[in-house]
């Protein structure tokens, strides 16, 4: 494995000036930077979910020229851990995201918000996974759709339907918990006394 600045493409061989026709003469090689780093997360993590530290993230693919800059398309993998937001029991998953990042010169790039800032002759393919990644966390994990919950019987996730008892009673059953309430009265309820 290696550390992030694998992940620091160093473009300058393709951000040299070539007009079209010089692009569609030269073979792809010779326009493609490959990219294929392994390394190491650290700190990504949000309230519910996280990669956790030193998970591995595999970044495959490559960095081309494009008339307006270099674009970067790469296939990321690795996995994520949290708590089903039900039961509370733990949660792993891999995740795999296809990249699709321009990126285009500073003053250029200032103009365009998808668009990423070419660093002089480099570009920072880690940033774009970063941020990819940390926006592919769940926010509510689950480990399965149909998960009913630690104690299904004393807490259920669907509150059941009896259709019967639906139609024949047009109020729905109090909570027993406000049952004693039931019972108050307050001064505007009473009757006045009659008075002669």
């Amino acid at each position: 494995m290696s550390d992030w600045s694998a992940l620091r493409i160093n473009v300058a061989r393709l951000s040299q000036r070539q007009n079209l026709a010089e692009l569609k003469r030269r073979s792809t090689n010779d326009t493609s930077i490959p990219i294929d780093a392994t390394v190491t997360a650290k700190g990504m993590e949000i309230t519910t979910s996280r990669i956790p530290d030193g998970s591995k993230i595999v970044v495959v693919g490559s960095a081309d020229t494009t008339l307006s800059g270099i674009e970067v398309r790469a296939k990321v993998t690795s996995t994520w851990e949290g708590e089903c937001r039900r039961c509370l029991d733990p949660v792993i998953e891999s995740v795999e995201l296809d990249l699709n990042a321009p990126f285009l010169p500073a003053h250029k790039a200032s103009e365009d918000a998808d668009a990423y800032a070419i660093d002089g002759d480099v570009v920072d393919v880690g940033e774009v996974v970063r941020e990819e990644l940390m926006l592919a966390l769940p926010l509510t994990p689950l480990c399965r759709e149909d998960c009913d919950g630690a104690d299904p019987e004393r807490f259920p996730t669907t509150a059941p339907v009896d259709e019967d008892e639906a139609e024949e009673d047009d109020e729905p059953a109090m909570d027993p918990r406000w049952a004693a309430l039931s019972g108050l009265t307050f001064d505007e309820d009473l009757e006045e006394p009659d008075t002669l």
